[in-house]
């Protein structure tokens, strides 16, 4: 997984632009990404500030570069909302694209009836 950028709901201010920045900013080492800011590091830099209420009422978003799906066997990308499901994400041991995840689910239900 390859983070290729961040986006929100609605026009930010340059502090806000900033703290989402450092919310979703990654480094990479070995092909492993991890978030540069622990959840605590960024609570103790921005809670205090003005415009980390307004976080609340954002939706962001990261958009990851996914390397394989693994059923057609093709990169895709995916939008993810927050770094909880970022970090569920990673850990999945099947990543499937939107058709064939549709299409592997729709065969997993049909398997159960």
């Amino acid at each position: 997984m390859k983070q290729l950028g961040k986006m929100s709901n609605k026009s930010v201010s340059k502090n806000e632009s900033q703290m989402l920045t450092d919310y979703w900013q990654v480094e990479r080492e070995n092909d492993i990404e991890t978030f540069v800011l622990s959840e605590n590091e960024f609570l103790k830099k921005y809670a205090s500030t003005s415009y980390f209420k307004k976080l609340r009422s954002l939706e962001t978003f990261a958009i990851y570069q996914i390397e394989e799906c693994n059923v057609c066997l093709k990169p895709f990308t995916m939008v993810l909302n927050d770094r909880t499901h970022v970090k569920s994400y990673m850990q999945s041991k099947n990543k499937c694209c939107r058709v064939c995840g549709h299409f592997d689910s729709s065969i997993k239900n049909s398997n159960t009836k």
